[in-house]
């Protein structure tokens, strides 16, 4: 057992090392520093070399490692890395989104950056020339990846025209921010940021001279990858139909909650008028949403209702590069293997007026956002992962749990109280019909049940997105299948596990326990979490 034990750890550790140095972005989000000034080899050469490492390292683990004679703890990271790896190969052999998807070099080249910049990981000297390398190599990067582009579809055009759209001001903000901090180096801060921009301006142009016109292909990624994922990576035991008919379920139940709530509030008007009311109005400035994060950070910590580690939470204006691509909020979790790791809430600025679903920002909606998207939501949950045991299990960020976990503690922080405006519980309603919609619309679009336009109306009609937030979103979901199904069917999950620990414990259970114990597998399955769940609450 010691060998097994040994030679699994061997190969994880290879594993982890091995996709951080082939993907360096991926590095520096993880707060692995030695590639910072890196970008990677997104040729398809680059591909290639990175496919025939994952079939071989798949190999000798299949050939080396005895799964039952690993500890509990180590059968549930054996179960993650066979996932990895699988989901990996199949992504570049076989779905190859890859070689299709100009907005994936786009987010690469300028997620490289914007990492360094958004995270306080280091001082900003300390910073600089891993920032000013990353924008000297972005022409050279852009370049030799669109050289290896076929065919995109249309959508996927578009969208990496608006990504495209909104970077050069992107890196001009960068630029700015270091000629302040460096006057002394200032030609070839300069120097860089005409480089990054003329490198951003090259690729827009083929964009709409080449790939535009050219523009073919489906995005769906097809019902038998859908349910791929749905079984290898979430281990989700449903496939996409019963999921879509779970999710229409939801959806009208939601519904019909909605209208019953609404007129306990003011029976005199219809529901979606009420809702129109919620959402209407100014977005705060970043001073209230701080606030209204350390509010709820104290609620948590006063009603024990999860552990809460000193892990902090900085606001930060979403760049409007990234807007098309997270929607209203934006997340960057704590690196696992920083120093000093810290989160980074983004939003898109008291200016920008919307009327959209989800952790709203307008009309009252700042506890929801505070509660989904920080505490006890995605950043607490994040802040227990990036603790979570081997570096393997460290790096896991499955969206069934930290999406599933939103929700589900959105949901008990108005129940708790936190909020005593009556429209609250409304507004999460909202929230988790807009969840439930989405995962109709992840499945209508990659299974051919729903094109563009039916998959926007679907979200605006039943889940009340504004008709451009609404296709805002579908273009998103477009080019993540199975993904926008998280924040639904993980919240279901998490309920039935929390249920089923209260039926086993009786008296003994405890939130607070049960949550902790919950946390401390990281972002990992709500199924391979059972693995580890009832050793940590003492239930035989």
């Amino acid at each position: 057992m010691l060998e097994t034990v040994r030679t699994f750890t061997a190969l994880s550790e290879e594993f982890v090392e091995e996709s951080l140095r082939r993907w360096p972005v991926r590095a520096t989000a993880a707060g692995i520093h030695d590639y910072d000034h890196l970008l990677p080899d997104d040729t398809p050469a680059g591909f290639r070399e990175r496919s025939v490492w994952l079939r071989d390292l798949e190999q000798r683990l299949a050939a080396s490692v005895i799964w039952e004679e690993l500890p509990t703890e180590q059968r549930v990271d054996y179960a993650l890395l066979r996932s990895n790896i699988v989901l990996e190969r199949a992504g570049l052999e076989e779905i190859r989104a890859h070689a299709r998807d100009p907005v994936a070099l786009l987010r690469t080249a300028l997620d490289g950056v914007h990492l360094l910049v958004a995270r306080p990981f280091a001082p900003f000297e300390d910073r600089k020339e891993a920032i000013v390398a990353r924008l000297i190599a972005m022409p050279e990067y852009l370049a030799a990846g669109r050289a290896g582009l076929e065919p995109a579809p249309a959508v996927w055009v578009k969208l990496a025209l608006e990504v495209a759209d909104g970077a050069p001001g992107f890196v001009h903000e960068v630029v700015r921010a270091l000629l302040r901090a460096f006057p002394g180096d200032s030609e070839r801060i300069e120097h860089a940021g005409a480089r990054a921009n003329a490198g951003l301006a090259a690729f827009r142009d083929a964009l709409e001279r080449d790939l535009a016109p050219q523009a073919s292909g489906d995005f769906a990624a097809g019902a038998r990858w859908v349910d791929f994922r749905l079984e290898r990576e979430h281990l989700l035991p449903l496939g996409h139909q019963a999921l879509e008919r779970l999710g229409r379920e939801h959806v009208a139940r939601l519904r019909e909650l909605l209208e019953r709530e609404a007129g306990r509030l003011d029976s005199a008007r219809p529901w979606s008028a009420i809702e129109d009311a919620l959402r209407a109005g100014s977005r705060p400035r970043a001073a209230a949403l701080e606030a209204e994060l350390e509010r709820a950070r104290r609620f948590v910590i006063e009603r024990r209702l999860a552990p809460v580690p000193e892990t902090p939470l900085a606001v930060i204006e979403t760049p409007a590069w990234l807007r098309p691509l997270v929607g209203p909020i934006g997340y960057l979790p704590p690196g696992p293997f920083d120093i000093e790791p810290a989160g980074v809430l983004m939003w898109p600025g008291a200016e920008a007026g919307r009327r959209g679903a989800g952790a709203q920002l307008a009309g009252g909606g700042l506890a929801l956002a505070a509660a989904r998207a920080g505490w006890p939501g995605r950043h607490l949950q994040c802040a227990h992962a990036i603790r979570s045991g081997s570096r393997l299990r460290r790096l896991a960020a499955d969206r069934l749990l930290a999406d599933g976990w939103a929700a589900y503690a959105e949901e008990w922080m108005v129940e708790e109280g936190f909020s005593d405006e009556p429209a609250q519980r409304l507004g999460v309603l909202l929230d988790l019909l807009g969840d439930a919609a989405r995962a109709v619309v992840d499945v209508g679009l990659h299974t051919g049940g729903m094109d563009l336009d039916r998959a926007a109306d679907y979200l605006s009609g039943q889940a009340l997105l504004e008709a451009g937030e609404a296709l805002a979103e579908v273009k998103r979901i477009t080019r993540e299948p199975a993904r926008a199904q998280g924040a639904f069917a993980g919240r279901l999950q998490l309920i039935e596990l929390r249920e089923e620990a209260k039926r086993r414990m009786d008296e003994r259970f405890d939130r607070l326990d049960f949550h902790a114990a919950l946390l401390a597998s990281g972002a990992l399955p709500p199924a391979l979490i059972r693995e580890e769940l009832w050793d940590r609450l003492g239930v035989g």
